[in-house]
């Protein structure tokens, strides 16, 4: 009597292993996409709230009137005394920006905002409120 030796698996096997693989696979997939996209709109709003201290640095003590101007699917940074463009800032496809009651954010000379108001930036997924409250240097973001 001969043992033959059983080397590798069946096909009935493989294919159970590949379906549970599938399986896994299509669980995860919505997850990284909410993880990109949560990074995204982080990513997004560190960069704004950097844009904003720098525009109030710039403005300290300076005669030129730096501001950012809003627009529906972009932000600018500009020096309004020469007109240079500092910076432009695109928002990622499919968002947009409601201005409401604020065309654009600059400061005085002591750093402080010179109109207060509110923007909604709109992202597909959620809302959120950037609120530039009177008497205060920088604003803040809400998520609602």
């Amino acid at each position: 009597m001969t043992k033959s030796k059983r080397n590798g698996f069946t096909l009935v096997e493989l294919l159970f292993v590949l379906a549970i693989l599938s399986i896994l696979l299509a669980l995860t997939m919505p997850l990284t996409i909410s993880t990109v996209s949560n990074q995204q709109e982080n990513q997004f709003f560190n960069t704004f709230q950097f844009d904003v201290l720098y525009t109030q640095n710039l403005s300290l003590g300076s005669k030129d009137y730096i501001r950012i101007i809003f627009n529906q699917e972009d932000y600018t940074i500009l020096n309004g005394t020469t007109q240079e463009i500092i910076a432009t800032r695109e928002l990622p496809p499919g968002w947009r920006i409601d201005k409401r009651n604020l065309n654009s954010i600059s400061f005085n000379r002591n750093g402080s905002i010179r109109q207060a108001g509110t923007i909604s930036v709109f992202t597909g997924r959620s809302t959120y409120k950037i609120i530039f409250p009177i008497g205060k240097g920088r604003g803040y973001i809400e998520k609602e």
